[in-house]
């Protein structure tokens, strides 16, 4: 499953703290930006009360073992560069995720609360995952990929496929960002913006580096603004 992670340029150390030592920092997912985060409603029958209880009881006590790390499923969005990487100042950071794993799945949307019907609640675990993989819908834009992990770290699998600058990234931190993908053998783009949308234009490695064989040929450059 590919994902990307955004950041500015002033966090760029986090950026390269990804790059270099593969891994993502998961946060408290209170402490994220969506203050209906983790929120839920729920119904249950009459004669079920003291049930009730204990369900909904479990239910928080296992979200709260949970920290969150969110990614997108796309770089191609001009609102989550601006929202999460300085305003096209910094990274989009390209990775996959493994398919099919049970701490790693698309966010599903919802209205304002997570909803449960505690007479269809087996386990407590289960709920509290299904309410921390849903978001508010309008947060729809971002398309978000989330990680559950009981620990602050997530490492990955694979090493970074490609990291996409951003137009405004100063020229300094842009020749050094390029310089560090073509020594890990990580695919360097810019972003490019036309008509059609957002692109990721293929940078050359800097004059008088070696550039990794393992990295794909060069793409054709589109007309960017």
């Amino acid at each position: 499953m590919k994902a990307y992670k955004f950041r500015a340029a002033a966090q760029i150390a986090f950026a390269f703290d990804i790059i270099i030592n593969r891994r993502l920092y998961c946060a408290d997912w209170k402490n994220l930006n969506d203050p209906m985060e983790g929120m839920f409603a729920y119904s249950y029958s009459h004669d079920q009360e003291t049930e009730a209880q204990r369900i909904v009881k479990g239910v928080v006590e296992s979200k709260n073992k949970y920290k969150v790390c969110s990614l997108s499923g796309t770089y191609d969005c001009h609102l989550l560069w601006s929202h999460y990487a300085g305003g096209f100042d910094g990274v989009a950071i390209e990775m996959n995720l493994p398919e099919g794993s049970r701490s790693i799945r698309p966010v599903e949307y919802r209205g304002v609360y997570a909803y449960l019907d505690l007479a269809d609640v087996k386990r407590e675990d289960d709920a509290a995952r299904t309410i921390l993989f849903s978001k508010y819908k309008e947060w729809e834009y971002e398309r978000e990929i989330r990680i559950l992990s009981d620990s602050e770290w997530y490492y990955l699998e694979n090493p970074v496929t490609k990291v996409i600058a951003g137009p405004r990234m100063p020229d300094a931190l842009f020749k050094v960002m390029n310089i560090t993908c073509c020594s890990l053998g990580i695919e360097f783009c810019k972003v490019g913006i036309g008509d059609e949308g957002i692109d990721a234009d293929y940078v050359e490695p800097p004059s008088g580096l070696d550039r990794d064989p393992l990295l794909p040929p060069q793409k054709n450059v589109r007309r960017r603004r």
